[in-house]
């Protein structure tokens, strides 16, 4: 929920006030039924940007309706005896809610228990004090929770004082739902707080297994929680419940709901009212009440989600916490200190090929909260930064991680990394031995591909460039920048011949033996060959080498799933990510399911690292010519390797990048 300014939750308050005075109806109750998912997919109303005005004036912040209004946004789904969760929550109900403390506090034992304590006269003792007996039948005590429950944050609640007794919690991306104590089966409080629940989940229609929220919270009085909508990637999937538990004077709680700030509707919050609202749509609740307010909130999904999570190879993971648990939480993710440093960095690399919309691919995933970025998008660690003077693995292994923030990721196990070394992919013969030693815990590999002779083509355009810092003009190299296109690719083609990788290939009439081409392809002699070319040819100093070479796909991708298993890579095309049929979304799409993340929507689906220039070829009819007689069989190479070799659709593969 975007931070409201404390001027503007004044104001509000005394609006809210002046509505309760004046006996401001509530709307019928109506039970509609579920909210429909689809009047979930967007906010019905969001705050946006006007366009600035002719005159260049500041913009303001306006409600603009950017959906179809809902034909309503309350259901009330009906009634229920709530006295059997009063009886458990009573206590210390009205007790004010401790200030929010700094997270940074707590101890890093996977606890809430001190990390050191000793006992003076039999009184345990802690920072030279004597702990008090904490209330264990007060549910809203913070010490009680820490200890017999799990303690959750929830910031902008914790700022407002608000008070909470969590019982399921899970994550932005609802990866991860966790039962806390109070709400297992096999503890007193658990067995109890099931019982007085399940009239709720029975007047729901719903089973636990559906739940994947469910928290008491207490609204102090004189507070206001400001007009929004609810925010997440959560929201989309779930189903948002209100009950009453304990109210003192219903009519001193002003709670409304509407599409929009204008058409808000007070809800009846009558202890029992079980109540649905779309918390897509704008709401607001004041309490101008002596006393806290207290509601049960519960968020429950239709069992087809879990099915769908499967399906996008990320299943829905349950957790039961233990008394006293240590949870680190970010504004996305839920992480248990228990499994503090449990993950092995980095689970993605992409390895090339460069010029193939790497960059691309590296800043939509990076776009997920749950990757970070490596200190460097190219980390190199493994070609030519690789720590040749090191004398350890250890040592060696510990240069590599530094690039991707290992040490201070280890508490956020749900978090993941990865780099975009393109040319990794064509230096195989340095990369996999020095990834085996450094990264045995096999990360996941991605190669982008294109059209090879327009990779080929930007290539070239790139090294020659003179735009850039001096950084990036001195790893391209200066050795293409007095050469003509023509004369860089002739010559690469020699250098594949001279060094035996080409011998189907007629340098004067420059077409292919198709017969020694398949003799040759996939034999001894095309990998010794193929060596030769790589070590010889391709050096750390420089990136103008291989334009042609780079576009052999088959013959790249061959030495790296002769090393590791087909399992740990993704291969797609950079052409998916602008078709009209896919696009960049769908190319990210297969990249979560691939990496086991949930699904998200990027919001900048823009080409990156791309620049603009004519066609070089546009007026070189002979020279595009030979280009395409030279790629045409290992265009048609590589798409069999994907279809037979991968399992990948053969749809998605023909007739590859035939001009």
């Amino acid at each position: 929920m975007v931070e409201t300014p404390p001027a503007e939750i004044a104001k509000q308050h005394r609006e809210a006030c002046r509505l309760i005075a004046s006996h401001l109806p509530c709307a019928p109750r109506i039970n509609h039924g579920e909210v429909p998912e689809e009047w979930k997919l967007k906010p019905t109303c969001p705050y946006i940007s006007t366009s600035p005005t002719p005159n260049n004036e500041s913009q303001d912040e306006v409600e603009v309706p950017i959906n179809n209004y809902p034909d309503w946004c309350i259901s009330s789904r009906g009634q229920v005896d709530v006295s059997p969760i009063v009886k458990l929550i009573s206590e210390g109900v009205n007790e004010p809610a401790p200030p929010p403390k700094n997270e940074n506090d707590k101890p890093k034992n996977g606890t809430n228990k001190p990390a050191a304590t000793k006992k003076i006269f039999g009184v345990t003792v802690n920072n030279n004090k004597a702990t008090k007996k904490i209330p264990s039948t007060n549910l809203w005590n913070e010490q009680n929770a820490s200890k017999n429950n799990v303690k959750i944050t929830r910031p902008s609640h914790d700022r407002w004082g608000i008070k909470k007794i969590v019982l399921m919690f899970c994550d932005d991306f609802l990866h991860t739902i966790y039962t806390l104590p109070w709400y297992q089966e096999g503890n007193k409080t658990g067995n109890e707080m099931h019982s007085a629940l399940q009239p709720i989940l029975d007047c729901l229609g719903i089973q636990k297994s559906q739940l994947v929220r469910c928290l008491l919270a207490g609204l102090p009085p004189g507070v206001t929680i400001p007009v929004h909508h609810d925010t997440g990637e959560w929201v989309r999937y779930t189903h948002r419940v209100h009950v009453p538990i304990i109210v003192p004077d219903p009519s001193k709680v002003l709670f409304r709901c509407g599409p929009n700030e204008q058409s808000l509707e007070r809800v009846d919050c009558s202890p029992g009212h079980v109540f649905e609202l779309n918390n897509q749509a704008k709401h607001a609740v004041t309490n101008a009440g002596d006393l806290f307010r207290v509601h049960l909130i519960l968020d429950y999904v239709n069992p087809s989600f879990f099915e769908l999570r499967k399906g996008q190879n990320c299943p829905v993971r349950r957790v039961e916490l233990s008394p006293g648990e240590v949870l680190t939480q970010t504004r996305r993710s839920i992480d248990r200190a228990l499994e503090f440093g449990t993950k092995q960095y980095p689970q993605f690399l992409i390895l090339g090929a460069q010029k193939a919309g790497t960059t691309s691919l590296y800043e939509y995933i990076n776009q997920h909260p749950w990757v970070v970025k490596a200190k460097r998008r190219e980390t190199h660690c493994l070609d030519w930064r690789w720590k040749e003077d090191a004398k350890s693995t250890d040592e060696r292994r510990e240069h590599c991680l530094a690039f991707y923030h290992a040490e201070a990721m280890k508490q956020y196990p749900s978090l993941i990394t990865g780099d975009s070394t393109p040319s990794y992919l064509i230096d195989y013969y340095r990369v996999i031995p020095r990834l085996k030693e450094c990264f045995d815990h096999n990360p996941k590999m991605m190669i982008m591909t294109r059209d090879p002779i327009k990779r080929a083509i930007s290539h070239y355009v790139m090294v020659t460039s003179t735009d850039g810092t001096k950084e990036q003009l001195a790893a391209r190299g200066s050795e293409w920048r007095e050469k003509t296109l023509e004369e860089v690719f002739e010559q690469d083609v020699k250098d594949m011949k001279e060094d035996g990788l080409l011998p189907y290939w007629d340098l004067e009439t420059r077409t292919v033996d198709m017969d020694v081409f398949e003799k040759f392809i996939d034999s001894r002699e095309e990998d010794e060959a193929w060596e030769r070319y790589v070590t010889n040819r391709i050096p750390l100093s420089t990136g103008s080498y291989a334009p042609l070479a780079r576009g052999l796909y088959a013959i790249q991708c061959r030495q790296w799933l002769r090393s590791f298993p087909k399992e740990n890579f993704l291969i797609m095309k950079l052409e998916d990510m602008s078709s009209e049929s896919k696009g960049a979304q769908w190319v990210v799409n297969r990249s979560m399911e691939f990496l086991s993340l949930p699904r998200f929507e990027i919001p900048d689906a823009e080409k990156k690292n791309s620049r603009d220039y004519q066609d070089p070829l546009s007026e070189k009819d002979e020279l595009r010519g030979w280009l395409e007689r030279f790629f045409a069989p290992h265009n048609e190479r590589f798409a069999k390797m994907m279809v037979n070799e991968m399992g990948y659709k053969e749809e998605d593969w023909a007739n590859l990048w035939c001009n």
